[in-house]
């Protein structure tokens, strides 16, 4: 009898090691949706949506009360590679001895814009810009900054801080003004500049206050500010900082956090690591003739939980950073809502292809007809199983077929053994 209980052990063994290696079914997420009226329908996405649903969003769903689907349009920021930049034609390139160079771009057409990169000689500078624009028919330049400041910081470590910040604007012409700096050479020059195109208008920005976490490294003379957003797939702008020093100028990059793949016991498989979003970038405030001129914000722009902005402190203390904001944008989720109907979101099903829909191509004004839209309200989150078509029994319970298949296997041989045993008798 002991290899039939050695049988029956082992169809146990292996109906528990079947049913505990059988993966959960996947979960799906529903929020209802609370409506004013009948007609078009605006929503904003928020931390729910974007820590459950995929980074693309191509998972979202509104469903009425029968399981059809409605249109929606979706108002994203979008995740295609920034345009590359573009060199303008530069004329009257002109200078004032001991004072200042300027050059003028021709952009050729009426450009929407909010960067410039320049080239200037020298490799230990500070020097102030002034940006003006104007358009072909018009007579008067149009102040666009006049307090951005572009550094170079010489080796070891050298670093070049050329890249200029612009409120957003069209002007095809541009007149780029370069300051001379403490120490600089009578004659300075623009040897070149760049502007990056931009497709579309900046979406409207809300401040989020992240977990923050800092840590200061001697050693490697930084400061690591680690911002924690609440959502997998936040999507942000620009980090803010507050910072009580006067005076002061340090480099900086932000990176977010790569989302770690983790094991069942939902720990991280790989080390955590972190991808650059923002480089190069300069923090500073200064006082000239009479004004504070300063930058604190970091134009970084992705989608994460967790961003590391690294401040280069370089022989200097760690500034007194008091506080950080981050600038998201706001997404929104418009459609036509039917009435009698109810509906709701699905979102979190990572099997779906990104929906098409006609009013995408068919609304003609977005902006307005998003204006038009009565705002809904999100009910709370219900996780729902995925339920996929009806299996055969046997193929819904593997487990338990194959240890009544090993089992009957055990009982058989359990009772051949005995035969044979009853055949060995007396004589």
């Amino acid at each position: 009898m002991n290899e039939f209980r050695a049988a029956a052990r082992a169809g146990a063994a292996l109906a528990a090691t079947a049913l505990l290696g059988a993966s959960p079914p996947p979960a799906i997420f529903e929020r209802g949706i609370d409506l004013r009226r009948p007609g078009k329908v605006v929503l904003a996405l928020d931390r729910e949506v974007y820590e459950r649903a995929r980074p693309d969003l191509g998972d979202l769903r509104v469903v009425d009360e029968t399981g059809a689907a409605a249109p929606y349009l979706l108002d994203r920021v979008g995740s295609d590679p920034e345009p590359t930049f573009r060199e303008p034609l530069a004329i009257n390139r002109v200078f004032v001895r001991g004072r200042s160079a300027s050059v003028t771009l021709d952009l050729r057409e009426p450009m929407l814009k909010s960067e410039l990169v320049l080239a200037l000689p020298g490799d230990n500078f500070r020097r102030r810009v002034k940006v003006e624009g104007r358009n072909k028919h018009e007579r008067q330049w149009t102040t666009i900054t006049d307090g951005a400041y572009v550094f170079a910081v010489p080796e070891p470590a050298g670093a070049r801080y050329e890249t200029v910040q612009l409120p957003q604007n069209n002007q095809q012409f541009l007149k780029i003004t370069v300051f001379n700096g403490p120490d600089d050479p009578p004659r300075l020059e623009i040897r070149d500049a760049w502007v990056r195109p931009q497709e579309r208008r900046k979406p409207r920005e809300f401040p989020l206050e992240p977990r923050l976490t800092r840590a200061d490294d001697a050693a490697e003379r930084e400061s690591r500010l680690v911002l924690d957003l609440g959502a997998r797939y936040q999507p942000f702008r620009a980090v803010l900082l507050d910072v009580g020093d006067p005076d002061f100028f340090r480099g900086a990059t932000v990176e977010q956090r790569r989302e770690p793949a983790l094991d069942a016991d939902g720990q991280s498989v790989l080390p955590v690591s972190w991808a650059p979003v923002l480089e190069q970038a300069s923090l500073y405030r200064y006082q000239e003739e009479g004004e504070t001129r300063e930058c604190l914000r970091l134009e970084a722009t992705g989608r994460a939980r967790v961003l590391r902005v690294r401040i280069r402190n370089r022989d200097d203390r760690p500034l007194d950073v008091r506080g950080v904001t981050v600038m998201v944008p706001q997404e929104r989720l418009v459609f036509e809502a039917v009435s009698p109907h109810r509906y709701h979101l699905t979102y979190g099903d990572a099997t779906l292809e990104p929906p098409v829909y006609d009013v995408e191509r068919t609304v003609g004004d977005a902006a307005l007809w998003i204006a038009q839209a009565s705002e809904g309200r999100w009910g709370s989150p219900v996780v729902r199983v995925r339920e996929g078509p009806r299996l055969p029994w046997t193929e819904r319970h593997p487990a338990l077929l194959w240890a009544g298949l090993v089992a009957v296997v055990g009982l058989l041989a359990g009772v051949t053994w005995r035969a044979l045993q009853e055949g060995r008798g007396p004589g």
